[in-house]
């Protein structure tokens, strides 16, 4: 069965709640760079193409057909302009960049990396959504629950440390 597309067409770009590998493969941002000086602008080019319908329709079709067989193969002003756009609206990775550091023998409770979270997230004014889809987040982006083998035996996740406390409620961070 075909994969229909969705295409937007408008002036902003979407704001985004989260950037997930779904996201990755279906956005295409083409961008629209060059604006035709209204001295420039061919008022009649509908009718003129009007002649060249059939040859328009050909070659939509071809393109429709290359487009099964090969794939959509956007080319690399779109590949950069989608990518650029997405990290912008990848509010996660920014949390991280702010908030973490990655290391293999990192250990962090869930509860401080939630609170960090949540705390940036509000302040920055992003969509906070809930504790178990943070939870599912870190374990996309490559971070492994684990306890961290005390007595306590608290949940957490390897590979991550966080580096801003001002946003935990861990009283050890003075919160």
């Amino acid at each position: 069965m075909p994969q229909f597309k969705l295409f937007i067409a408008g002036n902003h770009r979407p704001g985004l709640s989260r950037v997930d590998e779904a996201i990755r493969r279906r956005m295409h941002l083409v961008p629209f760079n060059v604006t035709i000086p209204e001295e420039d602008r061919d008022l009649e080019l509908p009718g003129k193409l009007k002649a060249e319908w059939p040859g328009i329709l050909a070659w939509m079709l071809d393109g429709c057909m290359a487009w099964q067989v090969d794939g959509l193969n956007p080319p690399e002003s779109v590949r950069a302009a989608t990518e650029k756009y997405l990290a912008a609206e990848d509010t996660f990775e920014r949390w991280r960049d702010d908030c973490t550091t990655s290391s293999p023998n990192a250990w962090e409770s869930s509860a401080d990396l939630w609170h960090s979270w949540r705390r940036w997230a509000e302040t920055a004014g992003e969509f906070v959504g809930t504790q178990k889809r943070f939870s599912q987040t870190l374990e996309e982006r490559g971070f492994t629950a684990a306890r961290d083998g005390t007595k306590a035996n608290r949940r957490g996740y390897r590979g991550v440390r966080l580096t801003r406390t001002d946003y935990t409620e861990d009283p050890r961070y003075g919160a």
